[in-house]
C-alpha cells in the first residue's frame, strides 16, 4: 500500500470512529434524559434510539443492553482519567491533597452523568469502577492484605464523600473537598 492509500484508509477509519463516537454520545445523552423522567426498567430501546435520533441498528452495533450504555460511558470516563493521571506522572500518594484535588476536579467535569447514575440507583457502577481503578493504580502486591483493604476502604470513602458532596449541591469547591479528605486521612495515621 502506498503512502496516499494508507493516509486515505487512516482518514476513513478516523471518520467512522468519530461518527460512531457521536452516535454513542447521542445515546448516552438520550438515556440520561430519559432516566430523569422514568426508571431504567420502563425505558425501551426504541425510546433511546428515538430520543437520540439514531437507528436501532446503531444501538445494537454498539450495545447489548441498556445498562451497557452507562457502563461503556463510565469506562470511557475512567480511561480518560487514567490517561490524565499517567500524563501527570504523579508519584505521590492517593491520600495527598494534590491527587485528591485532581480527582474532585475531574469528576466535577462529569457531574451530570455521575449524578444521573446516582439518581437512577446505579451508583454501584461508579463504586465498582472507582474501586477497580484505585486497586489497579495503588495496590502493588497481592500479598499485602493491609494495603488491599486500605485501598478498598479508600475507594468506598471517596465514593461516599462524592455522593455526600453532590447531595449538598457541591457547596464546597474541589479545593475544599481535597483539603477535607486529605486532612481526614492525615489524621488517621494510615496514610
Amino acid at each position: 500500500m502506498n503512502d496516499k492509500a494508507e493516509t486515505e484508509a487512516g482518514a476513513k477509519k478516523h471518520s467512522v470512529s468519530s461518527s460512531n463516537n457521536f452516535v454513542k454520545d447521542c445515546m448516552v445523552s438520550a438515556l440520561m434524559q430519559l432516566l430523569e423522567v422514568k426508571p431504567m426498567s420502563e425505558i425501551t430501546v426504541t425510546d433511546i434510539t428515538d430520543k437520540a435520533g439514531v437507528s436501532r441498528m446503531s444501538y445494537y452495533r454498539n450495545y447489548s443492553s441498556k445498562s451497557e450504555i452507562l457502563t461503556s460511558h463510565l469506562d470511557d470516563i475512567f480511561n480518560q482519567y487514567i490517561e490524565l493521571i499517567q500524563k501527570w506522572d504523579y508519584k505521590g500518594s492517593c491520600f495527598d491533597y494534590e491527587y485528591l484535588l485532581q480527582c474532585f476536579r475531574y469528576f466535577s467535569k462529569h457531574e451530570k452523568f455521575l449524578s444521573c447514575l446516582l439518581k437512577s440507583g446505579m451508583g454501584d457502577l461508579m463504586l465498582s469502577h472507582m474501586t477497580r481503578f484505585i486497586l489497579d493504580s495503588f495496590h502493588i502486591s497481592e500479598d499485602d492484605v493491609f494495603l488491599y483493604y486500605k485501598m478498598q476502604a479508600f475507594a468506598g470513602s471517596i465514593y461516599s464523600t462524592y455522593v455526600a458532596w453532590t447531595s449538598r449541591n457541591k457547596k464546597e469547591s474541589p479545593c475544599k473537598m481535597a483539603q477535607i479528605v486529605s486532612a481526614i486521612y492525615a489524621g488517621t495515621g494510615i496514610v
